[in-house]
């Protein structure tokens, strides 16, 4: 269902990463929704450290001087263009001056490993628990460089001015005994959004694949709610290329899943500022993205666009942003989709909300793959606590991060045409527009939550087209035991398929009455689906249909899905890995049959 060669394509435009490493990276990958890994915050806080040199040093060739930032297991290697860039991260190592005093980042060391010089943090400054990885980035240089030689020059020329350098592993350091100022302590002013700074250090390719890039410089400023990350970046011809550069940092596929604040646009300049999602651990800052018209100069070559994969994009072409889609566009394609609304029994523990929005996932993915532009849409489900302080807040922070609202966010990467979407509509008219430009967008549409109110104010056709019931799949009663009396056991009583009908809706749907007219009952299996219904099940069946019930077919249940750190919150689709439960197999025939129960006369297409 997925094609790798697309996936590693996507990636590489990123990261630089050769197109067998990549592909030999994500065959690992148990889920393809997020293609280049995020990394942990000790990782994260190492990487920005770096990425704050790399991206003020002067005469770069690349962004960042980075060719290649290819993520391995937890870590990074990087491999830089230049020995000026290498210098620049040998700048950040710490010694002690004669007078006693320090410079540097305190806690970096580096030491040689094989031809690469491998950077790291002293457990005192990074180590917080027993489960802590060591945080690593290996770095090589050109091909023709001696980095051992280039370190051991940059120590002799330390040792030339009487200065004693503290970056070798080997002998250890205490850390220091007072915590020091804000302004003085870099490791300190990144930890606020060290997440923002490794999200860039992890796709430097990404400036260079845009039209007119002609110089990308990085710096960073603090603020009220924590810090900034500022890229100044020179375009040629004025390429801004804007819209592109944000549906990637928006993607969370491939990108950064930052939010659109921002953008205004002009003849020379061109601002975007993006921030992160609520809550989120290490980003407390604004990505500030200037765009400025470069001088003119026989010095600057014509740079044209790459494709990027991951976007759909194809050279010199440039794709709108889901984003900043226009929903009152007369000229966009209406498509008239499907608009499918899945609910469940509210007292029923078998079935949660998280399994239905895994279920519209997964048939979306189905329909995606099989060349049709599919949605999933929930409604926030908003926690009835609140923080008391925000997570991660520095200690001069005095304001929250600006927030935003959450648009259209792609699930996952399908070969075209296929698309798959998803949105997180909140409790306002935001859901009412996002149902619109939902049927005029795409083929087949999932709602998923509390969508009543966002219904009722729906300009176009307020009902949907099909109202399902997903239910766990329990066995119909073929009979019924009678009550013991008189100490003896009482006798089984064969049931008929219409009275086996009745028990069933009294025992599964007794005391519950939908708010809308069902559709059916779509019912999640927890046997093997390859096993036929007998006769007798299906006989039940048509008598489920006479009453009201009409059964529209079964999908596979999931084996329990964990959530948490370092494990996907999105179910296993056809666009992922095969998995045991539910396989490529099961999710296809079940999507198909229910396609041919509520739209009988359109073709299945099985890919």
């Amino acid at each position: 269902m997925y094609r790798i060669d697309q996936l590693s394509n996507a990636v590489g435009q990123l990261t630089g990463e050769s197109l067998e490493g990549a592909r030999q990276r994500l065959g690992g990958l148990q889920r393809f929704d997020q293609l280049i890994p995020t990394a942990s915050a000790d990782q994260a806080l190492l990487e920005s450290v770096l990425a704050s040199a790399l991206g003020t040093a002067d005469g770069q060739t690349r962004p960042f001087g980075v060719r290649e930032a290819k993520p391995v297991g937890e870590n990074l290697v990087l491999r830089l263009e230049r020995t000026e860039d290498v210098q620049a991260l040998l700048d950040l190592l710490p010694y002690r001056t004669q007078r006693g005093s320090w410079r540097g980042v305190r806690g970096l060391f580096v030491q040689v490993a094989d031809s690469r010089l491998q950077f790291g943090f002293r457990t005192w400054l990074y180590e917080r628990n027993w489960r802590s990885l060591v945080p690593t980035v290996w770095v090589a240089g050109p091909h023709e460089d001696d980095l051992a030689a280039l370190l051991a020059a940059h120590e002799q020329r330390l040792a030339e001015s009487r200065h004693t350098a503290q970056w070798d592993p080997q002998c250890p350091e205490p850390g220091p005994k007072r915590q020091p100022p804000i302004t003085r302590s870099l490791v300190r002013r990144l930890s606020a959004s060290y997440a923002m700074g490794s999200a860039l250090l992890r796709r430097p390719r990404l400036w260079d694949s845009l039209a007119g890039c002609a110089g990308v410089r990085v710096e960073t400023e603090m603020s009220d709610y924590g810090l900034d990350w500022i890229v100044e970046r020179l375009v040629s011809y004025g390429h801004f290329d804007d819209n592109r550069l944000i549906e990637v940092l928006t993607d969370q596929v491939v990108g950064c899943s930052l939010r659109l604040l921002s953008h205004d646009c002009g003849t020379q300049e061109c601002s975007v500022r993006l921030a992160p999602p609520p809550a989120a651990w290490g980003w407390r800052g604004v990505l500030t993205i200037r765009s400025h018209q470069a001088p003119a100069g026989p010095h600057l070559a014509p740079h044209k666009p790459r494709p990027l994969t991951a976007i759909g994009g194809s050279l010199n072409v440039s794709r709108r942003s889901a984003n900043t889609r226009n929903t009152e566009q007369g000229d966009e394609a209406d498509k008239g989709g499907s608009v499918i609304r899945l609910t469940k029994i509210g007292r029923s523990g078998a079935v949660h909300r998280d399994d239905l929005a895994w279920v519209a996932e997964q048939l979306a993915s189905v329909w995606a793959a099989q060349g049709l532009a599919a949605a999933v849409i929930t409604t926030e489900n908003r926690s009835s606590w609140r923080l008391f302080r925000d997570p991660g807040q520095p200690t001069w922070a005095t304001a929250s991060v600006p927030n935003t609202t959450e648009g259209w966010r792609r699930l996952r990467i399908v070969p075209a045409p296929g698309e798959l979407w998803s949105l997180s509509a909140s409790t306002n008219d935001e859901g009412a527009a996002a149902l619109v430009h939902a049927r005029r967008t795409f083929d087949r549409v999932f709602l998923v939550g509390r969508f009543e109110q966002h219904l009722e104010k729906a300009p176009l056709n307020p009902s949907t087209d099909a109202h399902i019931l997903v239910h766990s799949a329990e066995p119909y009663e073929r009979s019924i035991q009678l009550p013991a009396e008189g100490g003896v056991e009482g006798q089984a009583v064969p049931l008929t398929p219409a009275e086996s009908a009745v028990h069933w809706r009294q025992q599964e749907l007794g005391g519950w009455t939908p708010q809308r007219p069902l559709t059916g009952v779509l019912l999640l299996g927890h046997h093997n689906l390859d096993e036929e219904t007998d006769e007798f099940d299906r006989a039940v069946e048509d008598q489920l249909g006479r009453y009201g019930t009409r059964v529209l077919g079964r999908f596979p249940a999931n084996r329990p899905i964990i959530v948490g750190r370092r494990h996907s919150p999105h179910p296993p689709t056809v666009l992922d890995p095969e998995t045991e439960q539910p396989t490529h197999a099961q999710m296809v025939s079940a999507a198909n049959n229910l396609a041919s129960r509520l739209w009988p006369g359109t073709l299945s297409v099985i890919s």
